[in-house]
Order: C-alpha cells, then sequence, then structure tokens
C-alpha cells in the first residue's frame, strides 16, 4: 500500500481490489485527477505481472478497445479516464456494453464537491453523467481515512465488479464509479494524512479479506425452469409441430451450440442460425435469402418461434414473423426482445440447462410421432435452394464484389479464427455468404448496431486473443475509428482487416431512399475521396491495395501469419455492388417459388 497521503492509500485499495475482483486489464487516458489511480495500478502492476495497463490517448478509441477485449475475454475490463469532457467520450461504448451486456468497470475522476458548479476548469456535472445505460452508479467521495471508510471503499469496489459481470439483480453491462479528488494529487507525503496505527487499529480496511479473495463476494446460480413448467413447455411444442429454433446476434456461453442442437433434435423444428449467433454446420444458415420467397413465407407460417440471443439482423425474418404475428414467439435469456410486439413469452433462464431440460424431458416422455418432418424437409430444401443459387451467382462474378469476400474467407479462414464484423452492410453480408465447414467465431457491436469504434473494438479483441483475428468493416466505419490505429502502432497489435471501399454509404443504396437521387447522394451516399493509404501508413501499419481475387488469396493467407496489422483495401463501385446484390436475391427467390 502506499501510505504517501490519503489519495495515495485510497487509489492503492481502489487497485488491490479491483484486482481481487477478477479484473486484469485497465485501459487508461492521460490526465491530470485521476494521477492517483494511475501511480496505483502502476504499482499494482509492478507486484502483479499478470495485471496490464494500456494508454489510450483517445478516450473514445479506449472504451471501445475495452469492450472489445471484455467481449473476447467474456471478463471485465477497467476504464480510466481525468474529470471533465474526457468522461463523456466513453459513452459510446458504455451504450453497446449496456445492451450487448458486456462487462466494463469505468472510473471517471472529478474535482470534489467544493469545486464544481463554480467555474473551476475542466468540471462537468459527472453525477449520472451515463443515465440508465450503467448496471450501477456510486459517487465513490473524496478519501478519508478511516477503518470504516475504507472497509466501505473495499466493499464498493468488489460488489461493483460483481455487477458488472451480471452476478447481481440485473445482466452484465458497465458500471460507473466516480473518483473526486482534492490536492495533491502525485504521491507527496502528507504528514498526518494516514495514522500510523491503522495496520492494527484496522487490519481489513488495509489489507482486505485475509484470504486474498474479494472482499465483498456474489455468488450466482445458473437460473432454471420447475418440472411443472418444463412439461406445460414441451406440451406447447407437442401440440404446435410447425416451429422454429432461432439463434439471432448472441455472445453464446460455453456449451450453448451442443445444447441447442439437441433440442432442435428432440422438438424437431429447423434450427435457424445467424452467422454471429453460433457457428453453423448443417444448420439452416440461408434463411434471410429464401424468406424473400413470397411463395414459401405465405406458406410456411410458424406456430412457435424460440429464440435465443437478440432479434436477428435479417429484415426478411422479421417480414415474416409479421405477416405471421399470431405465432407464440418464446425468448430465451431475455426479458424485452421483441420488436415485432407479437405473443411473447420471455424466459428468464440460463439457455443452456433449458435446452437440455426440455430436450430431455421430450425425449423421456414423448413419443416422436408427433413432429412434422415435412415442415423441416422444406426448410433444410429451400436451404439447399438457396445455397445452390448463391454459389453459382458467386462463381459467375469476377469483379471485385463485396458479398464474394465472404465466401472466399469461408473458404480460407482456418479454424478457430475469429472475425470481427461492422455494422451496416458488411455483418447482413457475412450472414448471406459466409457459411464455413470449419468453427470461427464472429463478434460484432450489436448492442446499439452503430459503427462506433468498430476499428478499436477489434484491436482490442486482437490483443486479448492468441488466435488470427479479421476485421471486416466498410470504409466509413473505418474512417469512424481513426484515431484506433494508435493502439496497433503502440502495442504491435496483430490484426488483419478487410476494409471494403466502396467510398460512401453502401447500406443505403440498397434501401428506397436510393431512389430519390435529388438528395441521396448528399445526405445518405456521402461519398468522401479518401486515400486511405497514407493514413494507414501514418500509423506503421501495412496497407494493401487488392488487384483481383488471387491478389486477395495470396494477401490474405500471408497476413494471417504476420505481426502487426495490415489493412488490405478492396474498392468497388457501389451501385454495381447493388445490382449484384439483387441479382442474387432474385436468383433465390425465383428458384424458391418454382419449388413452393
Amino acid at each position: 500500500m502506499n501510505t504517501a497521503n490519503r489519495n495515495t492509500l485510497w487509489a492503492s485499495i481502489v487497485a488491490e481490489e479491483l484486482y481481487r475482483s477478477g479484473v486484469r486489464t485497465v485501459c487508461v487516458s492521460p490526465g491530470s485527477r485521476s494521477t492517483p489511480l494511475v501511480i496505483a495500478f502502476a504499482e499494482l502492476r509492478d507486484r502483479c505481472p499478470d495485471f496490464q495497463i494500456l494508454v489510450h490517448i483517445d478516450e473514445r478509441s479506449s472504451s471501445f478497445f475495452a469492450l472489445g477485449l471484455a467481449k473476447v475475454k467474456m471478463a471485465p475490463v477497467a476504464l480510466l479516464c481525468t474529470s471533465g469532457t474526457a468522461a463523456a467520450n466513453y459513452y459510446p461504448a458504455i451504450i453497446e456494453a449496456y445492451y450487448s451486456q458486456i462487462p466494463l468497470v469505468v472510473l471517471t475522476a472529478d474535482r470534489p464537491p467544493e469545486m464544481r458548479d463554480c467555474g473551476s476548469g475542466q468540471t462537468i456535472d459527472q453525477i449520472n453523467i451515463y443515465g440508465k445505460h450503467v448496471r450501477y452508479f456510486f459517487e465513490v467521495g473524496t478519501p478519508e481515512i478511516l477503518g470504516f471508510r475504507l472497509r466501505y471503499l473495499r466493499s464498493l469496489i468488489s460488489r461493483s465488479v460483481s455487477i458488472s459481470m451480471g452476478k447481481g439483480d440485473s445482466p452484465a453491462g458497465a458500471v460507473h464509479l466516480n473518483f473526486p479528488f482534492a490536492d495533491p494529487m502525485p504521491p507527496v507525503p502528507m504528514a498526518n494524512d494516514v495514522p500510523e496505527d491503522l495496520e492494527l487499529s484496522s487490519p481489513e480496511a488495509m489489507f482486505g479479506n485475509p484470504s486474498g479473495a474479494a472482499y465483498s463476494q456474489v455468488i450466482t446460480g445458473m437460473r432454471s425452469l420447475g418440472t411443472d413448467a418444463i412439461a406445460a413447455m414441451a406440451n406447447q411444442i407437442i401440440s404446435h409441430p410447425k416451429g422454429v429454433l432461432v439463434v439471432g446476434v448472441y455472445d453464446s456461453p460455453p456449451d450453448f451450440l451442443d445444447a441447442v442442437r439437441k433440442l432442435a433434435k428432440a422438438t424437431g423444428y429447423p434450427l435457424l442460425i445467424e452467422a454471429t449467433g453460433a457457428h453453423r454446420r448443417d444448420e439452416i444458415g440461408h434463411y434471410d435469402s429464401f424468406l424473400r420467397s413470397p411463395n414459401f413465407s405465405k406458406a410456411h407460417a410458424p406456430e412457435i418461434v424460440i429464440r435465443f440471443g437478440a432479434m436477428p439482423t435479417s429484415k426478411s425474418y422479421m417480414l415474416w414473423l409479421q405477416q405471421h404475428i399470431g405465432c407464440q414467439q418464446i425468448v430465451v435469456g431475455s426479458t424485452n426482445s421483441d420488436p415485432t410486439h407479437g405473443l411473447t413469452q420471455a424466459l428468464n433462464v440460463h439457455p443452456v440447462n433449458f435446452c437440455l431440460q426440455l430436450a430431455n424431458y421430450l425425449e423421456n416422455y414423448a413419443q416422436p410421432i408427433w413432429q412434422d418432418k415435412q415442415w423441416r424437409l422444406d426448410f433444410e430444401l429451400a436451404e439447399s435452394i438457396a445455397e445452390h443459387a448463391i454459389a453459382e451467382s458467386l462463381a459467375e462474378i469476377e469483379e471485385l464484389f463485396d458479398g464474394k469476400v465472404y465466401a472466399e474467407l469461408a473458404e480460407i479462414l482456418p479454424a478457430d479464427t475469429y472475425i470481427y464484423v461492422a455494422s451496416s452492410t458488411p455483418i447482413r453480408d457475412l450472414d448471406t455468404f459466409f457459411h464455413s465447414d470449419r468453427p470461427i467465431t464472429v463478434l460484432a457491436n450489436r448492442g446499439a448496431n452503430g459503427i462506433d469504434g468498430t476499428l478499436s473494438s477489434a484491436l482490442g479483441a486482437a490483443w486479448g486473443c492468441d488466435r488470427p483475428m479479421v476485421l471486416i468493416c466498410g470504409d466509413l466505419a473505418f474512417y469512424h475509428d481513426l484515431n484506433g490505429l494508435l493502439a496497433a502502432k503502440k502495442y504491435n497489435i496483430s490484426l488483419t482487416v478487410i476494409l471494403l471501399n466502396n467510398d460512401g454509404g453502401g447500406i443505403f443504396d440498397l434501401l428506397p431512399i436510393s431512389k430519390f437521387e435529388d438528395t441521396f447522394e448528399e445526405f445518405f451516399g456521402t461519398s468522401h475521396g479518401l486515400d486511405f493509404a497514407p493514413i494507414i501508413s501514418a500509423y506503421s501499419c501495412e496497407h494493401m491495395l487488392i488487384q483481383d481475387w488471387q491478389d486477395f488469396r495470396d494477401r490474405l493467407t500471408s497476413s494471417l501469419s504476420a505481426k502487426g496489422t495490415q489493412v488490405l483495401e478492396i474498392r468497388s463501385d457501389r451501385k454495381r455492388n447493388k445490382e449484384l446484390h439483387f441479382a442474387i436475391w432474385n436468383k433465390v427467390i425465383a428458384s424458391c417459388d418454382r419449388n413452393f
């Protein structure tokens, strides 16, 4: 413990208790008011080599880096900044953490209360600055070196980390602790600041939990349904054989995929999986394409939909649900996740427990004669038709087309690669065109569906894992977070970036607004004309302009085993991309309409 003054001791206890509670990384942005905590973290790192500090000049990039790291590690990451508008730059990442249920521990330094609202520099109102988008907020108070106050501090820190991890009454997300500090900021000795007998008079305050664990511990179990509830659910399924299981956008827990496959077999329902939800093997992955078929969608009215994770990205899936709004929707693991506002049952249970409980009940107490095998066969046939039509279309395309990038990736990427995919067009194209036989994990910031911080999130995830990481993003998402490239340079992060540059907002070309040519390009297309090569080079990253498909395959293969960050830029024309997208969809629709 640094007992130079009350600030250093206070901060030392914060750092130690964060570590004991499971925090192993803090992302720090420079500033004066946060000095006591920075010094405490640096001293903790000297004692504990597995504790790491990353310095990011830009708070916005820092927060998304932490978010990507927490996502891939499935563990809490701390953020630290000084007072004033620095804290405001965390807000977009905190919103994403709220909706994606990612654990962040946000530490903001502040002026003491007597220096607020009086014209003091670098001071804003930081109380509840993040509103409802944090799981917990607390104004920590100025340091006071009393045994009771130090025990309170330890309890507050450890309990806050537990809340961020979803061990409390709410899901995982960001927690915000506001730390006011009065001078002095550096670790200069201050006489009488720390009582000499504190170790004897209050050993718990000074040394924490004697076991070395967190001071206040929250122990959780996995929620499950009772036998009667499972039996009622099973009877619903038996009474409604035309159902589907759906895995939407989802950071699934361990063992989920095996469990949901077991449930699919027990119910006889087709299993529809989004690329961001789980690895698709023999499941239904082309549903966004074949649900565009009016004949198929009209003839196949679901009676029950059991969904895991958020609503799928696919618009045709949502339109299909709205077309058959009378079907019973069962959403597992979320209490508010139905934008169609249909007939919904929300199950606040652990998804793996639920799948295994329900599957075991059906296997033991129900004969499978109730299953509608033709219903499932129809989905499998539609899947085959869509897969064939898409593959045939892509084989005929020689030019550089965004959609074909994902099919090439499916052929090239080795097992256990990570893909971080940007929102907007990339995540939709990934769902349509990426289908690999090898297990590949897809990560995305789909809580709020924004393009904010995409590059930083991928860099954070890449820094935190020992497997190849590929980021796929459009030019606007890349431009939006150029500051994030400093982390790639500073920490020599190995990341392959596939930059799909069609000079503007390509997603809008696929929307009805593109027909209004008088306003479209200025307000939606937003062509920027940027040459990214010199910018990328300025951050000591490697830029490669892809010439053709063989060039792409060669450079991608090389990049996956290279050190540092490489940006593989693929330039294309937005209007041509639109034509090719619609040509493929129309081919799938025509093929499905002929068969259904």
